[in-house]
């Protein structure tokens, strides 16, 4: 027999993914409002801040911070399309995908989740030296703070599990591929993206702490942000029992439950 929409409340699909396009509150319609309005923010902030100063537009990949912001955006993007076809079919394209893809997904999940914190805690805490005008405001404010409330949203408005701890030296891996595009700009245009990095101002034992130091930070962000994702957990399932709102086109309803960690248990 068919389950109703209601009746598939306290029911995961069966496939683990689910919980990367699925809310524990917000029934799928409005989940893909949800990321539909972070989507198109953080697509507004990009294409405003290109048109305003289009001088800057192909520079700007050479920063940390609008790398993360574009990994943000594309993401939101992505995941719209997940939650979409997911609330319109019972299905999303997620499912489909070969495995190397699915793993990529959830590293990207991992990504920004916890690298705007990175980037929110350097320039507020190393960086920030005061607003010229209100667009300065305006663009630093939503690539600095706001894209932290994006991933503090998604860690709690989300059903995703906490992240594998293999994880860990893959964002090892991004943070040292930057170090090598900061200084590849460095030669190739001339300046240094971040002050920090310049070793010959600074002095090489200073910009080789800090390059520690934001690297063993980040580390520290991803167990703080992975124990925010456990406790978003136990807090909605295991003591609220508010285990998702699904799709009413989803008919995986009582083939399977998925635990908190994402594994698939048969009932």
């Amino acid at each position: 027999m068919a389950r109703s929409f209601y009746d598939l409340n306290h029911i995961s699909p069966s496939y683990p993914l689910s919980r990367f396009f699925t809310s524990w509150f917000l029934p799928s319609h409005l989940f893909v409002a949800y990321r539909a309005l972070l989507a198109l923010y953080a697509s507004l902030v990009i294409i405003i801040s290109n048109a305003l100063t289009p001088s800057a537009a192909g520079s700007r990949f050479s920063y940390f911070t609008w790398l993360t912001y574009w990994g943000i955006t594309c993401y939101m993007l992505v995941s719209l399309g997940h939650t979409y076809s997911y609330w319109r079919t019972g299905r999303a394209w997620l499912e489909s995908w070969p495995r190397w893809l699915q793993f990529l997904h959830v590293l990207f999940y991992s990504t920004i989740v916890v690298l705007p914190w990175t980037v929110t805690a350097v320039y507020w805490g190393v960086l920030f030296d005061g607003f010229e005008t209100k667009y300065d405001a305006w663009s630093n404010i939503s690539v600095h703070a706001l894209n932290s409330v994006i991933a503090f949203l998604e860690i709690i408005v989300t059903r995703a599990s906490p992240m594998p701890w293999i994880h860990i030296p893959w964002f090892i891996g991004i943070l040292g591929g930057y170090l090598g595009i900061a200084y590849i700009t460095h030669t190739t245009q001339g300046f240094y993206t971040y002050s920090f990095l310049d070793a010959q101002t600074k002095g090489t034992g200073v910009t080789a702490g800090y390059c520690v130091g934001i690297v063993a930070g980040t580390v520290i962000l991803f167990c703080i942000v992975k124990g925010l994702v456990w406790l978003r957990l136990w807090v909605t399932e295991t003591k609220l029992g508010l285990k998702g709102k699904f799709s009413p086109r989803d008919i995986s309803g009582g083939e399977a439950t998925v635990g908190p960690e994402g594994e698939k248990i048969n009932v």
